[in-house]
């Protein structure tokens, strides 16, 4: 193709023709019309027999070009062929009004695989992001218990988009907020406290068991202390209750005993054995983040304090006398409704003077901004390393002035934040706290920053019936699936699903009585399959997870894409064992290509494309359609041509060879970006 056609797929190089040949026809038709206004709807051929592209002119007529569509076509078919593209065979106009084009096939598919391969690992990327900086804010799991099913959606999806974004160029900040200073970490210190009194009973024993990490045993002690929270009339209910919000307004407030337990101090010891184990668990789905934020750091260094302090100075707060928002300070926010969930997510300051999640999500937001830099605020943060993580990337932390150590080691503190779009991925429950967020700063004055704030909204992760019958759950009722609940201990945790993952892939191989797998290779096909299953569905899905669904080796899930992709490198394998080298370039080609290989090499030519659309729609969902999408038709290809070792005509050997490696490389550049890590071999 012409040399615009080495930086452009197929769709993007036929669009060009369209509309250079519409402002042709618009000129020499006299019409007073931009043809770059015109909505080019290019799509596959209806029909093969039409051709391989097709665009209806027929939206062009009313109120813009005024003439029959067929002539329109008529006249646009016939320049482009008056321009005698070499790899256009064919371009025709068909009733009611659509332009067809036809392409010289193995020409148009060398220019491809060349294109691939000449790219490498960079095909797809972009530089449209460039200098532009987001935060993707994601996982965010309260500091109380280990991480179950619902949190790895959030993490997968948080994952897969800052890797969109990176791809094209954007500068990219993957944040962990850490909730340390809420009231679930406030539950667990209370049942630390009560164990150590005798006061609690836990199941299964009130010590850790001998193979029982620290997060799981909190997550025990969590679900026995809400128990005991549901005994309200007892005495030991009550005085449970009242240890509670002392214990919270201790560590939000970051009181130091005179005397008796540190409430603060033992909060932050929990919350950071307890982060440090799901670090653990979400590098075992080959997730990893830039910066932890802790939520007792935005307290203490008095962020919040000076937002409380900013609002009120621009008038945007209240405080009632009389109702059930007595006493609190309030963001007139809403539709004028009283009662329920939104009256208490306008609440910023409750009555005994602790801040709600939504407080504290205000400051946060300002922060990421850099909002905070204007010496109104005077707060200033510091970032030390934390570690580095599975995959070799730093990980920083956020501290305060107040911290005691001194790190060897210290960012700039203009290193992180000084967002221009910013990115929270929270489950469809926080959209009104979002709106809110968003809508504090839109009174504020910061009109730009509320409107590139994205709150990245998914459906919740509930169990199905055959799996939630298996963990005891009564499922009589003939539901399709039943929500979890972390304080009844309804849920399954994030590492026993890896873990059985990876157990189950292992046994798989021996059922089919093939060779067994290593344990670094079962670890990576679970990885793969939990993050394709947490990922592929619509955000407004709600997922029943199946666990047998999870790891169908077959059809639409991550174990299928990996099992293509070494498919696909055992054939380069095999050639490369028969003694047939690979060329560099293609010198001849082949008279024609079979349906499957051309459609293979079409879905190949779009990657880049559908790559930046799914990262400026932010789906991952969209993505992962895609990968699926290649992966059919890598299938197809395989069973609608001959085996390429055996092949005779070298023209059509090299055509395939060239095109299995470009097929390599392309399936590889999406695995990653969708977090697998890519098996050559299974």
């Amino acid at each position: 193709m012409p040399e615009v056609q080495q930086k452009q797929d197929l769709h993007a190089y036929l669009t060009t023709l369209i509309k250079r040949a519409a402002a042709a026809y618009i000129e020499r038709e006299g019409i007073a019309y931009d043809a770059e206004q015109l909505t080019i709807d290019l799509r596959f051929s209806a029909q093969s027999s039409f051709g391989d592209y097709s665009i209806p002119v027929m939206p062009w007529v009313k109120n813009k070009l005024g003439r029959p569509p067929l002539q329109i076509a008529e006249a646009l078919a016939t320049y482009i062929n008056e321009l005698h593209v070499p790899e256009l065979d064919n371009v025709n106009a068909t009733k009611p009004g659509f332009v067809n084009f036809r392409l010289n096939r193995a020409g148009v598919g060398r220019s491809i695989i060349e294109r691939v391969l000449e790219e490498g690992p960079d095909f797809g990327q972009s530089q449209v992001g460039l200098n532009q900086r987001i935060i993707v804010e994601h996982t965010a799991i309260n500091t109380n218990k280990a991480a179950h099913v619902g949190h790895l959606r959030n993490s997968c999806l948080g994952d897969t988009v800052v890797r969109m974004l990176r791809s094209q160029g954007y500068h990219v900040e993957a944040e962990n907020y850490i909730d340390d200073s809420g009231v679930q970490v406030a539950d667990v210190v209370v049942g630390m406290l009560l164990l150590q009194k005798g006061e609690l009973q836990l199941a299964e024993g009130n010590e850790q068991l001998p193979d029982e990490s620290f997060d799981y045993y909190c997550s025990r002690i969590y679900v026995a202390v809400n128990r005991l929270y549901e005994q309200k009339e007892s005495e030991q209910g009550i005085a449970a209750i009242q240890l509670r919000r002392q214990v919270l307004h201790s560590i939000e407030h970051g009181d130091e005993p005179e005397a008796g337990p540190d409430y603060p101090a033992m909060a932050a010891d929990l919350s950071h054995q307890i982060v440090q184990a799901h670090l653990k668990t979400m590098g075992r789905l080959n997730i990893s983040y830039d910066l932890l934020t802790w939520e007792s750091a935005i307290l203490q260094a008095g962020l919040w304090q000076h937002t409380f302090n900013f609002l009120r100075k621009h008038n945007l707060l209240e405080k009632p006398e009389t109702g059930p928002a007595a006493g609190c300070w309030i963001l007139p926010f809403g539709d004028g409704e009283s009662d329920g969930e939104r009256m208490s997510d306008k609440i910023l300051v409750r009555s005994d003077g602790t801040a709600t999640y939504t407080a504290k999500d205000i400051a946060n937001q300002l922060w990421k901004f850099g909002i905070t830099d204007d010496p109104e605020f005077n707060v200033q943060f510091h970032f030390v390393p934390w570690g580095t993580q599975h995959d070799g990337r730093q990980l920083w932390t956020m501290r305060t002035p107040k911290d005691a150590f001194k790190p060897e080691q210290e960012s700039d503190p203009k290193r992180f934040g000084h967002a221009q779009r910013v990115v929270n991925v929270i489950d469809v429950r926080q959209s009104y706290p979002q709106q809110v967020v968003y809508e504090s700063l839109r009174r504020l004055g910061y009109t730009e920053q509320a409107e590139n704030s994205k709150h990245l909204g998914y459906e919740v992760v509930t169990l199905s019936a055959a799996t939630a019958a298996s963990l005891g759950i009564d499922t009589s009722d003939g539901r399709d699936f039943y929500a979890m609940s972390g304080r009844k201990g309804i849920e399954i945790k994030a590492d026993d699903l890896i873990s059985t993952a990876e157990q189950r892939m292992r046994e798989v191989r021996r059922q089919d009585e093939r060779p067994e797998i290593d344990e670094k290779t079962a670890s990576v096909l679970a990885a793969s399959a939990i993050r394709y299953f947490m990922i592929r569905f619509n955000l407004q899905q709600i997922i029943a997870l199946d666990i047998d669904e999870v790891l169908r080796p077959n059809g639409d899930t991550g174990v299928y894409l990996q099992y293509s992709y070494a498919r696909s490198n055992s054939i380069l394998r095999r050639l490369q064992a028969s003694g047939y080298t690979i060329p560099t370039r293609l010198n001849g080609l082949p008279e024609q290509l079979e349906q499957s290989e051309w459609e293979l090499l079409r879905h190949i030519d779009a990657y880049p494309r559908r790559l930046a659309e799914a990262a400026e729609q932010m789906s991952a969902s969209a993505l992962a359609t895609y990968a699926y999408d290649l992966a059919a038709h890598i299938s197809d290809f395989y069973e609608h041509t001959p085996p390429i070792v055996k092949e005779e005509n070298e023209q059509m050997k090299a055509f395939r060879a060239l095109l299995v490696q470009a097929t390599v490389q392309t399936m590889n550049n999406v695995l990653r970006i969708l977090g697998f890590e890519p098996l050559e071999r299974i």
